[in-house]
């Protein structure tokens, strides 16, 4: 069986052998990426080169412009902008209009691309669902399940990983003497295997680098997009992806019975 470090190493390898850098011109590089959006298109990312070493990486507004085509107009809610914004600051990415993007240097080229990945990743996780028969965002509704039972949770918590990345959080938990410490991720969308790969690649960074006990979870909404009680049914690959790598998988319809493992 496949150790963690193992995997970990894979993964970026795979990731090095299917990024494509193009230049474009004397100051811009077009760099294409592994990883899929909500339409199933690689992503692409655009590196512009400023003056004494300053970069600007950016989406080109394409994340949003591709969510609004699906009929997600995030700048049409305050509630959804203000969402969207606490996000991305927690990431270390800025707006504007519809443009995400980073201002920084080329020595810090790397950390930065990889944390406008996972904002670009974890935006269109967040919205994938959002339609106008969705009440509010999954991330808000996991927020007010942990308030509603008394968990105190810490929100956006970042980790530098063993390769010098970032790898952010939504929620912790602390722990105390015997009890471990509780990081949890959330998945709007529950059967999107890219971004469960990705989750995946969080954990495994981080674990190593963690020097008291700690246990990983995915909150998945399987809720059905429409009013009624159906559910979502969740591919059992990416259940178990999560299970035989130490990630336990909640489902959001089973998430009581979870309320006193989380509150220890």
């Amino acid at each position: 069986m496949l150790t963690g470090k193992e995997l970990s190493e894979q993964y970026y390898k795979w990731i090095r052998d299917n990024t494509s850098f193009k230049q474009l011109n004397n100051n811009t590089t077009r760099i294409d990426v592994p990883f899929l959006d909500n339409s199933s298109d690689e992503i692409v990312m655009y590196l512009l080169q400023r003056a004494n070493d300053h970069i600007t990486l950016t989406d080109d507004g394409w994340t949003i412009n591709n969510l609004e085509g699906r009929g997600i107009y995030i700048s049409r809610s305050p509630k959804r902008k203000k969402m969207l914004d606490q996000q991305l600051k927690s990431y270390g990415v800025s707006r504007n209009d519809d443009e995400l993007y980073i201002d920084t240097t080329v020595d810090k080229f790397p950390e930065n691309k990889h944390r406008l990945l996972q904002a670009i990743l974890f935006v269109n996780d967040m919205f994938m669902l959002s339609t106008s028969t969705v009440n509010g965002l999954f991330f808000e509704d996991v927020s007010t399940f942990f308030s509603a039972h008394n968990i105190r949770t810490s929100k956006n918590m970042s980790y530098v990983g063993a390769s010098g990345l970032t790898h952010k959080y939504e929620f912790s938990i602390p722990g105390i003497n015997e009890v471990p410490m509780k990081l949890i991720k959330t998945m709007s969308a529950p059967n999107n295997s890219m971004y469960a790969k990705s989750i995946l690649a969080d954990v495994e960074q981080t674990r190593p680098v963690l020097s008291d006990p700690s246990v990983f979870y995915v909150f998945l909404n399987n809720r059905n997009s429409k009013k009624n009680d159906k559910k979502i049914s969740v591919n059992p690959d990416i259940l178990n992806l999560f299970s035989i790598n130490q990630i336990k998988p909640i489902l959001y319809s089973e998430r009581e019975n979870y309320v006193g493992e989380l509150s220890k």
